[in-house]
């Protein structure tokens, strides 16, 4: 007889599914196994699994890194190319295009490279002969005018620059005027116009673009409008491979609108756009499609997942092409080809576009706890207010006349009744030269004293003896009001950051934002589906990315518990989720960054042990960035430790505070000073990495110079700022580095560096440790060649740092 058949695949199914349960569960308990081996390991240290890592596997191969590098660059270069290529064809209602001269003239105002512009004016002049189009000539009389542009309007007004762009285009209007039609006259003096008028708008545009800060004025948004329009009809009437490039980039714009701005933001986007392309003839439904696109992308954007953000933009905007009959000419093509390039884009560049975007949209106080909000913003001006009304103790100098210096030289001397030397405007004059000199040398002091001789006083050592009282009286009111000016600034840096600290404050004080709501409904309904013995105590989106923190019921275990919480969270909210800390029962937990630092450290003392007057810090910092901080103590021993880890420990309890880079440097240096009124001192090794963009900071006080290394190459950092603890003053000069993947920053107090013999020692011994598969295996293997390398009594305390860049897996 045979088998029935849904017995058979009833059986198969189920065999299926009890395999992939088993295979789960096995896997789950491995990764807490793991997990449970790693939470002994230091907080400072990679996290490395358990199999083995070969030579430079941490390190990319060097062709993907120059491809990539190429790759960057390459586009950096189109994006300074394309602006010039599509402005040069932006004809506006029949009148020419001087929109490219208008764009090169405000590059030129803020001090910008007008030379890839002005390659974009030539290669669209090359493709107007390609193309059959009429060609322009004038082009490229604009364009060597414009050449020179930085040299005669480099932070001119807007007067120079529209004067300037109008000096460009007079051939346009000259080759209308006398060569064509009345027609042709008008279009071009209205290009004339039009362009010049158009020059400061754009200038605008392009410093609220590269300010780098919230873009919330009506203004600056207008302009930034105005420029990002003209760039669309340039390229509305260009098809390349199928592709409408005008729609293309309205379609990207009004995605990426909806996507990190939500509804409204897409939607008015959307009709913006559509309206710019009806300029250049084309269909007016298409603003009714764009629009509906960007609203339905930015109805569903509060769930986190972009994919579905650009099926539901690809969706809304195809759909309405299809029924009004305007999906031709590239149209539809382009709005897939923007979906589909939006929804496959990796996390790096997705973060950056979402930075850009997010500056749009700045925080702003909900209705729920706008009371909270806008009384630490009142709080916040007040004490701005309070830092800028401290007063100086700065006078300004006292006036001194003859009778002054009569009165301040001759008192006390038995002939100051009868003496008149001191009247005189000469001895006035001969007094104030060598008053001049007090704050000279020595030596220089008296020879300038020789200048009162000749004043006809019989009692010149009287005046002699009065001057150098002035000068000490001098000296100590100078000392005192640079006690007084430090103590002020220290005031004011507290006090500007304590604003600040109200200023973040009462952003976070505004309450949740749609976004927060629907992650905090979607963690607690997953939760509630495992039954996790786990409360939701918030799920907030802090500077664009994920952040959510729970209590645990039971505070047994807690590490793994948090690890479990880690991936529901990142199913939940679909990002890759990292856990940011766990104190007994809570669990916090952050979206895990683009970057990631693996960090190795070694030391040891003038006798070979491992204590020494070094401290350092490693670790990631509330606000997402990762510090490293290397300090060494005057001397050696107990003491030199002590006020190393003293600096080290005010340093990161100051960036903790929010605190700015500026503001902990003076603010640590003005303790310290205090501390030990200036005998003692720290050296400081300061890095702050921004683990989203890979944007590193040193600071360097005195410190031994650091490398970086980049596949074969070695770059030098040094600095010539002194130690923290020794002037009122700090004086650092920061090192901004863009860093990529493999980077290596190897930091060192100067027992390393003086242990070689010479610098090509130096470098090549760092050079042999970066071939070390790990960061710590790094570290240990400099310091040991170091050491012995150490000769002629060249004996100091010795700590090395090796930070290595990764991208997360």
């Amino acid at each position: 007889m045979t088998p029935r058949r849904p017995e058979s695949g009833r059986l198969l199914i189920c065999d299926i599914i009890r395999v992939a349960v088993r295979q789960h569960n096995e896997k789950t308990q491995d990764m807490l196994v793991q997990r449970k081996d790693v939470d002994s390991m230091s907080d400072v240290q990679a996290i490395l699994r358990k199999k083995k890592r070969t030579k430079d596997r941490w390190m990319p191969g060097e062709r993907t890194r120059r491809l990539q590098e190429t790759a960057v660059r390459a586009a950096r270069i189109a994006g300074q190319i394309l602006p010039g290529f599509l402005l040069s064809f932006a004809d506006v209602m029949g009148i020419p295009s001087g929109f490219h001269a208008a764009w090169m003239a405000a590059l030129a105002v803020m001090g910008e490279s007008v030379l890839w512009p002005s390659g974009g004016c030539v290669l669209a002049f090359i493709m107007r002969l390609i193309w059959g189009l009429p060609l322009r000539p004038e082009m490229l009389i604009t364009l060597g005018v414009m050449l020179i542009a930085p040299a005669v309007i480099f932070r001119r007004g807007a007067w120079a620059m529209m004067s300037w762009t109008v000096l460009s285009l007079l051939p346009t209007a000259a080759i209308g005027v006398f060569a064509g039609t009345a027609a042709d006259g008008m279009r071009g003096v209205a290009c004339v116009a039009v362009s010049a008028m158009s020059a400061p708008v754009m200038l605008r545009g392009l410093r609220a673009l590269k300010g780098g800060r919230a873009i919330d004025g009506m203004e600056d948004r207008v302009a930034l409008g105005y420029a990002v329009g003209m760039l669309l009809c340039g390229g509305a009437r260009m098809l390349i491979f199928g592709l409408n490039v005008g729609m293309l980039g309205a379609a990207w714009i009004t995605l990426c609108m909806g996507l990190y701005l939500g509804v409204a933001a897409g939607a008015v986007t959307g009709m913006a756009g559509g309206l710019v392309l009806a300029f250049q003839g084309m269909p007016v439904d298409l603003s009714v499609a764009l629009g509906v696109g960007g609203f339905l992308g930015g109805m569903v954007q509060g769930l986190g997942r972009r994919w579905l953000t650009c099926l539901c933009f690809a969706m809304g905007c195809g759909l309405t092409m299809l029924l009004s009959g305007t999906g031709a000419q590239g149209n539809l093509w382009a709005v897939l080809g923007a979906s589909a390039g939006m929804a496959l884009l990796g996390r790096a560049p997705a973060e950056s576009i979402q930075q850009l975007f997010r500056r749009f949209a700045p925080e702003r106080p909900s209705a729920g706890d706008a009371y909270a909000a806008s009384a630490l913003a009142n709080w916040e001006k007040t004490v701005e207010a309070m830092a800028r009304a401290v007063p100086s103790p700065v006078e300004g100098e006292e006036t001194r006349n003859a009778d002054w210096w009569k009165t301040r030289l001759c008192a006390g001397c038995p002939e100051e009744a009868e003496c008149t030397c001191m009247l005189e405007e000469k001895a006035a004059q001969r007094a104030e030269m060598v008053w001049a000199s007090r704050h000279a040398e020595e030596e220089k002091w008296s020879l300038a004293l020789d200048q009162l001789r000749g004043l006809g006083c019989g009692r010149l050592y009287h005046l002699w003896q009065g001057m150098e009282e002035l000068r000490g009286e001098d000296a100590a009111h100078e000392r005192q009001v640079q006690r007084s000016c430090h103590q002020r600034d220290m005031l004011v840096t507290h006090m500007q950051a304590m604003a600040g600290a109200a200023r973040r404050f009462a952003q976070l004080s505004a309450g949740e934002s749609w976004w927060d709501g629907v992650s905090a409904r979607q963690l607690r309904k997953r939760l509630s589906e495992l039954a996790f013995p786990a409360t939701l105590i918030y799920a907030r989106r802090v500077q664009g990315h994920a952040q959510a923190a729970f209590e645990l019921q039971r505070s047994t275990e807690a590490d793994v518990q948090a690890e479990e919480l880690r991936q529901i969270a990142s199913a939940a909210l679909d990002v890759p989720m990292s856990v940011a800390g766990v104190e007994e029962d809570r669990v916090l937990l952050a979206e895990t960054p683009l970057w990631t630092v693996e960090a190795g450290m070694a030391a040891c003392g003038v006798d070979g042990s491992r204590e020494n007057g070094d401290t350092h810090w490693l670790g990631q910092l509330a606000d997402g960035r990762y510090l490293a901080a290397l300090s060494d103590g005057m001397g050696h021993g107990a003491l030199a430790r002590q006020e190393s880890g003293q600096t080290v420990t005010l340093l990161r309890l100051c960036l903790e505070a929010g605190y700015t880079r500026a503001q902990t440097l003076t603010a640590v240096n003005g303790m310290m000073l205090l501390a030990s009124r200036g005998e003692r001192f720290s050296t400081v090794d300061l890095v702050t990495i921004d683990l989203w963009t890979g944007q590193a900071t040193l600071d360097k006080l005195g410190a031994a110079s650091s490398r970086l290394l980049r596949g074969h190459s070695m770059t030098e950092l040094s600095g010539d700022a002194l130690p923290l603890g020794i002037l009122e003053t700090v004086e650092s000069r920061a090192c901004v580095l863009r860093l990529h993947a493999g980077d290596e920053l190897v930091l060192m107090t100067d027992g390393v560096e003086d242990a070689f013999g010479s610098r090509t020692e130096l470098d090549n011994a760092i050079r042999e440790a970066a071939s070390e598969p790990t960061a710590q295996t790094a570290a240990d293997r400099l310091l040991r060649t170091a050491r012995d390398a150490a000769c002629d009594g060249r004996k100091d305390d010795m700590s090395v740092l090796v930070l290595r860049l990764g991208k997360t897996a």
